[in-house]
């Protein structure tokens, strides 16, 4: 049986270190979300207030239903210009016509990596706040002693969002980086390769046992419904063969949130000691 790597323990120990932090800098940094009246982002806005006052950070949602997309603009523009909001979190993904938007978030305020500067800074290897989720992939491996360098990894997926820069992120850490996706030919046989798998497609049940090894250690950062339940992109049968993997639920997604506030504590800092 696969050894598990629970996210839980992970999480409540970052959680620990920023409202330690937090409590010693002896202010509460603050959260801007900033979306529109759609079930999913509201939930998830609604579940970061929820857990804020456990890092000792204060949120403040902005719903900007009605807008046009250059009063959206403008309102993120504001929101990032005042000194007392020290991170802004946009909805993703956006309307088209509103996905510029995230450009008038202030490079220094950008908990997510969402604007072009942003990550312009992270291809080039330049200082920036790193987006929540790849730095959830890279703080589990850590909590769970995986060193990244001179390792072969396969990432599954070819997103903005947690693919193209979780690849950047580990070639800075010096491991072999492999991105392929759903169109990628003989993908199983690419994967059993690997020393680490991240799968970050969404699509339920892609990685099979066919893909993986007794050595292959698997993340799963997919996300899908399937019969109103959650799961992931891994198949049950690899939980029986490969030598650690991450579930879902219960594995990368408890880590995210965990680094998002773990991310505004590093801009407020940086930004108050201007």
């Amino acid at each position: 049986m696969s050894e598990m790597l629970l996210g839980r323990p992970v999480a409540d120990a970052l959680k620990q270190k920023t409202a330690t932090t937090v409590k010693q800098c002896g202010f509460s940094p603050k959260l801007a979300t900033v979306g529109f009246s759609e079930p999913r982002w509201l939930q998830y806005a609604n579940s970061i207030a929820k857990s804020a006052p456990d890092y000792g950070v204060q949120t403040q949602n902005f719903v900007a239903d009605g807008m046009t997309a250059e009063g959206f603009s403008q309102l993120i523009a504001e929101i990032s210009s005042d000194c007392s909001v020290d991170g802004v979190l946009v909805q993703q993904p956006l309307p088209k016509e509103f996905a510029n938007a995230v450009n008038c978030i202030s490079v220094g305020k950008d908990v997510d990596c969402l604007s072009d500067l942003s990550l312009a800074k992270l291809y080039k290897g330049q200082e920036c706040l790193y987006p929540a989720t790849p730095l959830a992939v890279l703080e589990l491996l850590d909590y769970y002693k995986i060193d990244l360098k001179g390792k072969n990894v396969v990432i599954v997926g070819r997103g903005n969002t947690v693919g193209k820069p979780l690849a950047l992120m580990m070639l800075k850490r010096n491991a072999t980086v492999t991105v392929c996706h759903t169109k990628t030919v003989d993908l199983p046989s690419i994967c059993r390769r690997a020393d680490i798998v991240v799968s970050a497609c969404g699509v339920a049940d892609l990685i099979t046992a066919q893909f993986v090894t007794e050595k292959s250690i698997v993340v799963d950062v997919g996300l899908s419904f399937v019969d109103g339940k959650t799961c992931g992109d891994v198949c049950a049968d690899v939980y029986g063969i490969a030598r650690m993997v991450s579930p879902v639920p219960g594995g990368v997604g408890p880590i995210t949130r965990a680094a998002l506030f773990g991310n505004l504590l590093q801009a407020s800092l940086k930004n108050r000691l201007k």
